[in-house]
C-alpha cells in the first residue's frame, strides 16, 4: 500500500532572484490516514537531501495554501502572493527552502 510519495528534480527557479541550478519537489503527498503521523517529514526530508547532495543552492515548490503550515515547521518560506493552480484549480503558494 502506498502512503506517500514525492517527485523531486532539477528545475530552475523563477526568482526573484533566479537559480538555474535549483531543484523543485513537486506532487507531493501523504494518505490522509497518516497525515500527521510523521511520514510527510520523512519524504521531505530526504527530497531535500536529494536536492542537497545534487548541490542545488535551493529547493522549491508550489503548495497548496492548506499545506502551507507544513512546509513552514520544516524552515521553507512564502516566496509569492497565492495563485490558483491552472491543474486543479486550487489556491497555491510558490516557497523555497535555501540549502
Amino acid at each position: 500500500m502506498l502512503i506517500a510519495c514525492a517527485t523531486v528534480f532539477a528545475d530552475p527557479w523563477p526568482g526573484p532572484p533566479p537559480a538555474a541550478d535549483a531543484w523543485r519537489l513537486r506532487g507531493m503527498a501523504v494518505d490522509p490516514s497518516r497525515q500527521g503521523s510523521g511520514v510527510g517529514a520523512q519524504v521531505l526530508s530526504q527530497a531535500v537531501a536529494a536536492a542537497r547532495e545534487a548541490g542545488a543552492p535551493l529547493i522549491w515548490a508550489n503548495a497548496r495554501t492548506t499545506a502551507l503550515g507544513f512546509y513552514l515547521r520544516h524552515g521553507w518560506q512564502v516566496a509569492g502572493e497565492e495563485f490558483l493552480a491552472s491543474d486543479t484549480g486550487l489556491p497555491h503558494h510558490p516557497i523555497r527552502l535555501d540549502l
